[in-house]
């Protein structure tokens, strides 16, 4: 094991990416913000943000990206203007077991993330400007997300 380091500085590149096989190339020559990839740890529910796909680990497990669904009935919001920003509310239980972690606002050069916590509400404000994605994180079901 005390190899591995050196070797992969030696290889340029990770330890995790040695020991899976893969190597990843940055394809990333472009940093749209609609390209965003999220990446969320199971063990203790941080959330990773790229501009492309990367390795990412957390935890000491590789995070897989997690892949947008559109919105269902069960994760489904309203937006509601409320002075200069747009007010998001998510129908939605929050308890420890079953809630929402995030809401995100995306737009071509700006990222806005609101984190949530159980037992609260599933809302918060956004200065929503232009056409981007709403994106939310149920930590059950996984990323969805909405054009706006």
């Amino acid at each position: 094991m005390s190899l591995l380091e050196p070797l992969a500085a030696a290889l340029d590149i990770s330890v995790a990416e040695l020991l899976s096989g893969d190597y990843v190339t940055n394809q990333n020559k472009m940093g749209n913000m609609l390209r965003s990839v999220f990446y969320v740890c199971p063990v203790c529910g941080n959330v990773i943000h790229t501009l492309g796909k990367c390795v990412v680990s957390c935890c000491g497990i590789t995070l897989p990206a997690q892949e947008a669904e559109e919105t269902d009935d069960g994760h489904s919001f309203s937006v509601e203007q409320v002075e200069d920003e747009s007010f998001v509310t998510v129908a939605h239980e929050m308890s420890k077991a079953h809630h929402i972690s995030f809401l995100a606002w995306v737009t071509s050069n700006k990222l806005e993330l609101l984190k949530l916590y159980p037992e609260q509400n599933a809302e918060g404000r956004f200065r929503l400007r232009g056409h981007g994605v709403l994106y939310l994180y149920c930590n059950k079901h996984g990323l969805m997300k909405r054009k706006i």
